[in-house]
């Protein structure tokens, strides 16, 4: 399959997604982290578990964690937290009245987080999430995985060449790559778009929707 007809197809694949873009974090820095919604359909509810690697916290305040709400939140929403038996942090956000989240991308929720002095990298993964329509239909979404100062990421996430802008050129290099034709000077840790843990065709389609304004 070519590049071109991946391009050709690429909103057929659409799908929702809640995910944390790849970060950098300086040891004992602190950094407010935006955990992101995109969705297709509309949804009054949304529920995940945070995974942390070791060295890498999540601030509390008045011995709640500080994980907010953006300007997408209907006007009841509310969210809390709690930490669970496998050391993941479970976010819940719930609307009494079933309002729904505003807009169709963007942050969803804001998290402070602070590096340990002897933080060097990891990963940061969201599992277990759900999202919940309206009429109480509820959907379970894929796990993600978001990259902390990995040796070798190189800048922007999908500028697979290094040239400093993400275009056809990386969409093609990731369709490549898939193919199982490794171009020249290409950066792997900015291949995976969509922060699955994994570089496949998600990735390309992800990166020419990006690139089409879809």
């Amino acid at each position: 399959m070519t590049a071109l007809a991946v391009l050709g197809i690429a909103t057929m694949y659409a799908e929702d997604r809640l995910y944390v873009n790849n970060f950098e974090i300086k040891p004992n820095e602190t950094k407010t982290i935006e955990i992101v919604l995109d969705n297709t359909t509309e949804y009054c509810a949304l529920q995940t578990d945070i995974v942390l690697p070791e060295g890498l916290t999540i601030d509390k305040e008045d011995d709640e964690y500080i994980i907010d709400l953006t300007s997408r939140k209907g006007r009841d929403h509310v969210i809390s937290a709690n930490l669970l038996a496998s050391g993941a942090i479970r976010a819940f956000v719930t609307s009494q009245n079933s309002r729904l989240f505003s807009g169709n991308s963007g942050a969803i929720l804001t998290m402070e987080v602070t590096a340990s002095a002897s933080f060097v990298s990891g990963q940061l993964k969201l599992t277990n999430s759900v999202v919940v329509e309206e009429d109480g239909s509820r959907h379970p979404l894929d796990d993600s995985v978001a990259r902390i100062n990995w040796s070798g990421q190189g800048g922007l996430n999908g500028d697979v060449n290094g040239d400093g802008d993400i275009d056809i050129t990386d969409v093609v290099g990731i369709a490549n790559y898939v193919m199982g034709s490794i171009p020249n000077s290409f950066i792997v840790d900015n291949a995976d778009v969509n922060n699955s843990g994994s570089v496949d065709v998600t990735d390309v389609v992800k990166l020419a929707n990006i690139i089409l304004g879809v």
